[in-house]
């Protein structure tokens, strides 16, 4: 709650008549002290932060060129601003130091009125001195609100209400895959979302030696921005204790089977006797000899997850070998090889532990199905946290019609994410870049409806009730993007590049 160069000015410098000659959009810069020097070469001696004031006693007799350096190496150093007193060097701060503030948007004030600097740096440097007492009194408060709340057991919606009460600003919290975990003075998702766009302050939040998430918080806080990234940094590991002690449990087992993920994750060579030993210990002693499907979620709490896993692996008869890695709920479902599809037989069973269950916030996705071989299971699970990822940004965008997805239902954005950035541009700009313009010429929704259209098979039923519209309205954006783009769209040869290109821009206008 440091004062700006605009308070100071107004309350403990209003006397000395101060007028505001350069750095006009600046004049909101925290005040970290305030101190005075005739010195010409003082910027060595400032570490940013302080308003310089001067007579300009230092400056007396010198070029125009000088003057504008002294600005110059005093901008370099970041202080809030330079306050000149007229009268003993200059009748008028000469043009060329105005010219070279406004240059740097370095604030330069004149003081038209005599008022002794050590009477100015005292009642401002009292108020600094004030300030900086009752931000740590309330970084302290906060700080021993939030342990009480540890103490009682209290998940992160408590703790987020505790640091919005003070920061009275939007808070959010997003897992390190990117999803929108838990918000605090927001409506909607919507609202979470921008305030992260816009963050005013965030910090990492670390869970058992592991990065896993973020706190952000959004612009309009009743704090100054020096305390509100102060009151954000600590209380992270607050939220990070909370995460961990809600998490599953630590037996042997899990261990061992967080062990083998993450050992499986990071691609690490394993050999077939040592799997097969490892897996077992981890609680799935019956992999071997199955068709395996890994399953990545994410969920507010890892119980949530590990239970809706556990759910569906006992209503296919079998144990799933089920871990939390880098706060991430990632199984491994054992089916037996006589199933045609495990992956729809994995997503049957899942769908049928949602329903008995409280999955709010919960994203799931089934990988591909595998053998049980590290370098098998390697790349299954690999694939699956990168559709995780995708899946969890699908929340809010509007393809997010279930919370359950497959791997092979993301295969285009997977393949589109592994497009270097210069293919995805050409893709766009050879294919539907005339639809792109119309669209944002004019707010229409071509682009996606040539998605859901060809995304449907080219049924016009399904597709438009996927849209909300009419058969005739779809029938007419259908010819608008044949005119659009000078070509029918629903050649079968072109389906497959055009929805490349649609998933390029759709995930470029999400990222």
């Amino acid at each position: 709650m440091l004062p700006t160069v605009r308070e100071l000015l107004d309350d403990q410098f209003a006397a000395a008549d101060p007028q505001v000659l350069a750095g006009h959009g600046a004049l909101d810069r925290t005040v970290r002290w305030v101190h005075s020097s005739e010195i010409y070469e003082i910027s060595p001696l400032l570490s940013g932060g302080e308003l310089l004031l001067t007579t300009g006693l230092g400056l007396a007799g010198v070029d125009a060129g000088t003057r504008r350096h002294y600005l110059r190496e005093i901008a370099g150093r970041a202080v809030a601003g330079v306050v000149v007193e007229l009268g003993r060097t200059f009748d008028a701060i000469p043009p060329d130091m105005v010219a070279e503030a406004s240059r740097h948007s370095l604030p330069l004030v004149a003081l038209r009125t005599v008022v002794p600097f050590i009477d100015l740096c005292r009642a401002a440097n009292t108020e600094i001195v004030s300030r900086e007492v009752r931000s740590l009194r309330l970084l302290n408060a906060l700080a021993q609100d939030l342990v009480g709340e540890l103490a009682a057991g209290s998940g992160l919606a408590q703790l987020l209400a505790r640091i919005g009460a003070v920061t009275q600003s939007a808070l959010i919290v997003t897992s390190g895959n990117g999803a929108l975990i838990a918000a605090h003075g927001v409506d909607d998702d919507r609202s979470a979302w921008a305030a992260v766009e816009s963050a005013a302050a965030s910090a990492q939040i670390h869970a058992r030696d592991n990065v896993w998430g973020t706190l952000t918080a959004g612009q309009g806080a009743a704090v100054d921005s020096a305390t509100l990234a102060a009151i954000v940094d600590q209380s992270a590991p607050s939220l990070g204790l909370a995460l961990a002690n809600s998490g599953t449990p630590t037996g042997r087992p899990q261990v061992a089977a967080a062990t083998l993920l993450a050992d499986l994750l990071d691609a690490k060579l394993i050999r077939q006797a040592d799997l097969k030993r490892r897996a077992a210990a981890a609680g799935g002693p019956g992999l071997a000899g199955r068709t395996l499907v890994p399953v990545a979620a994410d969920a507010p709490d890892a119980r949530i997850a590990a239970r809706l896993i556990d759910t569906a692996a006992k209503e296919l008869g079998t144990q799933a070998l089920v871990a939390e890695v880098h706060a991430t709920t990632f199984g491994i479902l054992a089916m037996d090889k006589a199933i045609a599809d495990p992956v729809g037989e994995s997503v049957r069973v899942l769908r049928n532990a949602f329903a008995g269950n409280s999955t709010e916030g919960v994203t799931l996705v089934v990988g591909d199905p595998c053998e049980f071989t590290a370098a098998a299971l390697t790349g299954s699970l690999e694939a699956a946290r990168s559709a995780l990822r995708l899946a969890t940004r699908h929340r809010r965008d509007w393809l997010a019609t279930s919370p359950i997805s497959t791997c092979r239902e993301l295969a285009t954005e997977l393949v589109v994410e592994s497009l270097p950035a210069t293919e995805r541009t050409r893709l766009i700009a050879t294919t539907i870049a005339p639809l792109i313009d119309w669209d944002t010429t004019h707010h229409s929704d071509l682009a996606r409806t040539l998605e859901v259209y060809l995304r449907n098979g080219g049924s016009p039923t399904r597709s438009a009730a996927a849209l909300h519209i009419g058969r005739q309205s779809l029938y007419q954006r259908l010819d608008r993007i044949r005119d659009l783009l000078g070509y029918d769209p629903s050649t079968p040869a072109l389906a497959g590049t055009l929805l490349l290109a649609l998933c390029a821009h759709r995930l470029a206008t999400y990222t």
